[in-house]
């Protein structure tokens, strides 16, 4: 049983040597990329690259969904996806009369067709999580698996369901300002 799962373990090696190679590439054609981030790139799919921005220590799976061609996508910092994360800033046209959507060309698309996603710091994507264009997710937040986020959130709430809706605050407001004052004095201990 051991040696099988070494054997299984080995399978895995290629792939992962793959995207370890070219994960420095991707990383410098990013709009930004910070330190210490985790790309699994050629395992993904990611569209529009030039538009990505990613934060100092955010991991992105490998099966990531990544569709940023007419609007960024900008990912904070210490932000992690669970498996199969989607993420599209655009949309296509569908009002355009007389014409296949598939034809409608991307000069003929409207401002609202491609807006940009924002995910602040130190969110947690679930499994599957679908966020669609012009959605901001704000700091803290949990996003529950399965999720297809179509509306902004604010900071630390915690999100469910298709379409995603509020299900509870992770913090009251007073445990809001404490975790976030012990977040200030950790990041300012590390800066001395």
């Amino acid at each position: 049983m051991r040696i099988m799962n070494i054997i299984l373990k080995f399978t895995l090696l290629p792939a992962y040597l793959w995207d370890m190679l070219w994960a420095p590439v991707w990383k410098r054609a990013m709009r930004h990329c910070g330190r210490g981030v985790y790309l699994r790139p050629m395992s993904s799919d990611i569209k529009g690259i030039e538009n990505l921005s990613v934060g100092d220590g955010t991991s992105i799976p490998k099966g990531a969904t990544f569709y940023c061609t007419d609007a960024p996508l900008t990912i904070g910092r210490k932000v992690i996806f669970g498996p199969h994360p989607t993420i599209i800033t655009g949309d296509h046209r569908t009002d355009v009369l007389g014409k296949y959507i598939m034809d409608v060309k991307v000069e003929e698309k409207l401002p609202e067709n491609d807006q940009p996603v924002v995910i602040e710091d130190d969110v947690w994507c679930g499994a599957n999580v679908t966020i669609l264009k012009g959605v901001t997710i704000g700091r803290g937040s949990i996003v529950a698996a399965g999720a297809v986020v179509t509306q902004s959130f604010p900071p630390y709430s915690i999100i469910g369901g298709v379409p995603a809706r509020l299900l509870k605050m992770r913090f009251t407001p007073e445990d809001i300002k404490v975790h976030e004052d012990l977040l200030m004095e950790k990041k300012n201990s590390l800066i001395v």
